[in-house]
């Protein structure tokens, strides 16, 4: 497993930090998993999600064991080392899910910074890592993703999508999502890729 991102609470706070923990941690496989694991997405890395207490973390940094690719080498789920910026931002959902009026604005913002043709739309498909916000649909129509435990419908938690500055690149260049139950954290995740 590589570590992809550590995020401390204090950068990014919301409502998904559960009781006790204030580092989030994503792991993943550097490999293609054409048949994962459940609930892992298929043609993708296999994710592993890590809550932590910064106090409990060790000092000193340490160098992860290079990994065992059976892929070429810039295939993409080997991230660059980089610090990341937390940015506190608004994104906004899917333009076919918002109210009328404000449906018609966000696709016109969304056509003013690239339009949706070509997946380059930052108003509704924001670049980087990101927790929370809305998910990216730009390869099929919205649809409801429910808890298998509760029935609950699931949000976005955290999004990896695909970035020349971290070289990560997923799928087709599309994102990997990680949704959790609205109702209780730990009924797990969700894990899929667009």
């Amino acid at each position: 497993m590589l570590p992809v991102v550590q995020v401390f609470r204090r950068d990014a706070p919301g409502q998904w930090w559960p009781e006790g923990a204030d580092v989030f941690q994503l792991l993943w496989c550097p490999n293609t998993h054409w048949d994962p694991p459940f609930p892992q997405a298929d043609a993708s890395p296999v994710v592993e999600i890590r809550w932590r207490r910064a106090a409990d973390l060790t000092p000193a940094p340490f160098r992860p064991p290079a990994p065992v690719r059976q892929e070429d080498d810039d295939y993409g789920f080997t991230p660059l080392p980089c610090l990341l910026t937390p940015i506190p931002l608004t994104d906004f959902p899917y333009p076919q899910e918002l109210p009328g009026g404000l449906r018609e604005d966000v696709r016109r913002l969304v056509e003013e910074t690239g339009g949706e043709e070509g997946g380059e739309d930052i108003i509704t498909r924001v670049a980087g890592c990101k927790f929370g916000g809305w998910p990216t649909w730009h390869l099929t129509e919205p649809y409801t993703i429910l808890c298998r435990q509760c029935g609950a419908e699931m949000t976005l938690l955290f999004t990896v999508a695909s970035d020349a500055t971290t070289g990560i690149t997923v799928g087709r260049w599309g994102d990997l999502r990680v949704f959790s139950c609205s109702a209780d954290i730990r009924h797990g995740y969700d894990f899929d890729v667009h």
